[in-house]
């Protein structure tokens, strides 16, 4: 069986359209890597180095920014994963298992015209998708889905329990609604699944506070009861034969000589093995795992098959076969997602499901018994439960940016500690503040800076722990200084010829560097400004807004989707904000900036609002718009009141506009 690079499973399908959501969890997280690997395969945009300073990278970086802002992003981790990202477009979020540990490793992932789910034993890390030997499903729904609804809307249900996992967790906050919209979006499309008799009989297999996978075993089985086990994990408890006990209990098929269970193992590269030799007396036979390639690579798979003559079934998911992972320790288990597959022996799919777990040599005798080394572990511990929620949200004024920091008084709360932007920074708050403010559920703080921090810093028991930071809005933030450097003219040609916001911004800094080496002038804008006739001007002040209204016309999957359209660099608000900014730094003159501005919230009012709404609800979509043109109309007011045919002709636009919205 050929194994495919599980990256691919985070590009799209044939004709699946623009990316809309996606929601993941993770025990282990290296943001990095999922930004420029999985991220940027799944928004199909190029490998993103915030470092480099070069042309495509910085391109690439707007190109994610754009893409960004169209496409909801969560991502689920345990409380002791890093959570130090690069862009406040995404979410991230922690959490806490109550004597365990969040370590499902679940992805869905959503385009305007496909889905797919991945369930599998990798974390969301380098060494998961590169190094590790790992075994993951990708399932699409549509006809021949390998998963039925009922398992989908199990994950569904067991993916929205996990937020209620994190600390501070709030039904109301916009964080959480984004990964319920999600999720309900999933949902509508599980529904649409026909209902069809496969090959392969498939159950949700769980780890959470009422069941383990081992349960659900009988969901798949058929015919004679199993007579055999061969277990594949990378971990064990290595001194308590528990889970190799409870396995052994579901092997009564008879004659009872035949029973048998078998544990495949990989040698380290010292020919070094983890499972320990107590744990092998109580088994039938310790072997290699068959090797895929030449490569050395760490085992981090899971896998259970059971046997019998004529029946074969087997467990695939993040379970290790520990009492936690398998859930068989009532006051320590783990949150796990598995699946049961279940299929004739003799058959194409049972074979398949055998080939999953190959034996190979004997152990060498002289092998050396060590502790199995985890490489996604964190080696910091993790943020204490006391700190909630840390949200930044624009001031009511919206002329600055506030934190608002969660924080409940509980037996994890340390005895000090302090929170600051970054390392060697001035305190934000303390405890010994916040008592001092009568210990406030949220304690608000002003943020300074220009610069948005994708994390604060908890310095608690001799440690710096990152707490992640969330956006209320995240169509709300400022944009990054690339996008801030083009100019409205440039992004009313982009709209007027078609061009993405990523070709027209390697124009502009292509041009720059040919300017800085060549010491000439070669911006067409400067030349439009001045050769440029008003008629000229004016048509292709038409044929951009035209564009505009055209890309707005598309129907909206979801509500984000529409307050993403409004908001995008491309955008009516966006390109507005430009507009403002061409008058005051005297590119534009006012009458022109107060002209442009009326046409673009024109523009807004042209759009079939009928047709663009077909698939949300129709009052929330409106009131979006609404919001939307009462941001244009701030920017008019900002521009000013002169000339005054110009400044009545603007509001009057924006008047009318918002008459067309009442249908």
């Amino acid at each position: 069986m050929k194994p495919t690079p599980l990256l691919d499973f985070w590009q799209k399908p044939a004709n699946a359209g623009d990316p809309v959501a996606m929601l993941a969890t993770t025990f282990a997280f290296e943001p990095d890597f999922f930004e420029q690997n999985c991220l940027a395969r799944f928004l199909e945009v190029s490998s993103v180095n915030e470092d480099s300073g070069t042309v495509d990278d910085i391109v690439a970086s707007v190109e994610l920014h754009e893409l960004l802002q169209n496409t909801r992003v969560t991502v689920l981790a345990d409380r002791s994963a890093p959570v130090q990202r690069t862009s406040l477009l995404w979410d991230m979020l922690s959490c806490q298992v109550s004597g365990g540990l969040l370590h499902a490793k679940v992805t869905v992932l959503l385009w305007e015209n496909a889905t797919r789910v991945i369930l599998g034993s990798a974390n969301l890390t380098a060494a998961g998708y590169r190094r590790q030997i790992e075994l993951g499903l990708a399932a699409d729904l549509g006809p021949g889905c390998l998963f039925p609804p009922d398992v989908l809307n199990a994950i569904a249900d067991e993916l929205e329990s996990y937020l209620r996992l994190v600390p501070g967790y709030d039904a109301g906050a916009a964080v959480f609604a984004r990964a319920v919209s999600t999720l309900r979006l999933l949902r509508q499309r599980i529904a649409q699944q026909p209902a069809e008799r496969l090959a392969v009989r498939v159950a949700f297999a769980p780890t959470n506070m009422t069941t383990g996978p081992l349960d659900r075993l009988n969901a798949v089985w058929s015919g004679p009861q199993p007579l055999c086990a061969t277990h594949l994990s990378p971990f064990w408890d290595s001194k308590d034969p528990t889970a190799l006990a409870a396995t052994r209990k579901l092997l009564t098929g008879r004659p009872a000589d035949e029973r048998s269970q078998h544990v495949a193992v990989v040698l380290g590269p010292r020919g070094q093995i983890s499972f320990s030799q107590h744990l092998a007396e109580a088994v039938d036979s310790v072997r290699q795992l068959k090797a895929l390639d030449d490569e050395i690579r760490t085992l981090h798979a899971k896998c259970l098959l059971i046997e019998s003559k004529e029946w074969v079934a087997a467990l695939v998911g993040s379970s290790n076969h520990t009492k936690s992972g398998l859930g068989l320790a009532p006051g320590g288990r783990h949150r796990e997602m598995n699946v049961w597959l279940g299929a004739p022996r003799s058959s194409k799919e049972g074979k398949a499901l055998l080939n999953l777990i190959e034996l190979g040599k004997n152990i060498p005798s002289d092998a050396e018994e060590v502790e199995p080394k985890d490489e996604d572990v964190a080696e910091l511990p993790a943020l204490p439960t006391c700190f909630g929620l840390c949200r930044v949200t624009h001031r009511l004024n919206r002329s600055a940016w506030e934190l608002h920091l969660g924080i409940t008084a509980n037996n994890e709360m340390p005895a000090a500690w302090e929170i600051s932007l970054a390392a060697g920074d001035r305190p934000l708050l303390t405890r010994t503040q916040w008592e001092a403010n009568s210990r406030p559920e949220t304690e608000v703080i002003a943020l300074m800076q220009e610069a948005l921090p994708m994390y604060v810093l908890v310095r608690c028991d001799g440690n710096e722990l990152p707490w992640a930071v969330v956006a209320d809005d995240r169509h709300d933030l400022p944009p990054g200084p690339a996008l801030s450097s083009l100019r409205a003219q440039h992004l009313l040609n982009a709209l007027a010829s078609g061009r993405s916001l990523a070709q027209t911004l390697r124009e502009e800094l292509e041009r720059k560097e040919a300017e800085r080496k060549s010491g000439i002038n070669l911006d067409p804008l400067k030349r439009l400004e001045v050769e440029g006739s008003l008629l000229r001007k004016g048509r292709a002040l038409a044929a951009s807004l035209s564009a505009m209204q055209r890309r707005l016309e598309q129907r909206a999957i979801t509500a984000d989707t529409l307050r993403a359209r409004l908001a995008s660099p491309l955008g009516p608000e966006f390109v507005a904000t430009k507009v403002a900014e061409a008058y005051e730094t005297g590119q534009q003159t006012r009458a022109e900036a107060i002209f442009t501005i009326a046409e673009i919230a024109l523009a807004v009012g042209r759009v079939n609002w009928g047709h663009v709404l077909e698939h949300i609800d129709r009052a929330e979509g409106l009131s979006l718009v609404n919001e939307s043109l009462g941001r244009l109309d701030a920017l008019r007011a900002r521009v000013g009141e002169e000339p005054a045919d110009l400044a009545s002709y603007a509001r009057r636009a924006v008047k009318e506009t918002r008459e067309c919205l009442a249908f």
